[in-house]
């Protein structure tokens, strides 16, 4: 895959955290579907312009907008089950980056035959924007990156369940437990007390009307197609049942 080096700019800030995640599902009757994972990383481009680094200042307007093939990945990213691979081959990357316009942003997409899948289509989106930017990075590795941890996803702590016409999500008390002691998402929670807010929005595309929809923060559309969650890494060291939901459709 062709190099995008101008990615080390920004890699370090991504392994911190990726600012503003949405994550879009859109289910079909028989419960299978589609999941995209967004994230919008623009607002570091600024900071990043600030520092004068004398590679923005090469590249200057130079745009990227290209889809990935993940299927071509597969190989080359290690620590991946044989599952895992399989499943990687299905999905897509996109990356946008304008340094004009100050945008950047990586979308990854992937089906699923059943809800159940997509909490391990999440793992593995982290491994695959882990491992995709380190190798963009070449030989030229931004200092201190080795020892940064290893991505982790608030979603990592939940259940997700699915029946029919029924979907609902749960903390896992247990793992929750330890979640003190996770780097990644400490990470995420000090850069946002920085003045970098992680926002996560969640998106449900219904294949008809919803009966029910419950949680703290859910919200549904006038059509009752569309529940939208927003929460924020804060949300979920202080108020994990904004995270939660139970909708009947």
């Amino acid at each position: 895959m062709k190099k995008l080096s101008v990615l080390s700019l920004f890699a370090t800030l991504f392994l911190v955290g990726c600012l503003e995640t949405t994550q879009e599902i859109s289910l079909n009757n028989d419960g299978s579907g589609t999941l995209n994972t967004t994230n919008d990383m623009s607002a570091i481009i600024g900071l990043v312009k600030q520092m004068g680094s004398k590679e923005t200042d090469k590249i200057g307007d130079q745009a990227i907008d290209t889809t990935i093939a993940l299927s071509t990945q597969a190989d080359s990213i290690g620590n991946l089950t044989p599952e895992e691979k399989n499943l990687l081959k299905k999905g897509t990357m996109h990356v946008n980056l304008n340094l004009k316009d100050e945008k950047f942003s990586t979308s990854i997409t992937f089906p699923f035959t059943s809800p159940v899948e997509i909490k391990k289509y999440n793992q593995l989106t982290d491994k695959v924007m882990e491992e995709v930017l380190r190798n963009q990075l070449g030989d030229s590795p931004v200092p201190g990156m080795e020892e940064m941890p290893s991505p982790t996803s608030i979603d990592d702590y939940f259940t997700l369940s699915f029946s029919k016409g029924l979907l609902v999500k749960t903390l896992n008390k247990e793992k929750y437990a330890d979640a003190a002691n996770d780097k990644y998402l400490n990470g995420m929670k000090e850069s946002a007390g920085m003045g970098m807010p992680m926002t996560t929005t969640y998106i449900i595309n219904l294949p008809r009307p919803a009966k029910k929809a419950e949680g703290k923060n859910v919200k549904l559309s006038a059509d009752k197609k569309k529940v939208t969650i927003e929460t924020d890494i804060d949300d979920f060291f202080d108020d994990t049942a904004k995270f939660e939901f139970r909708i009947e459709y």
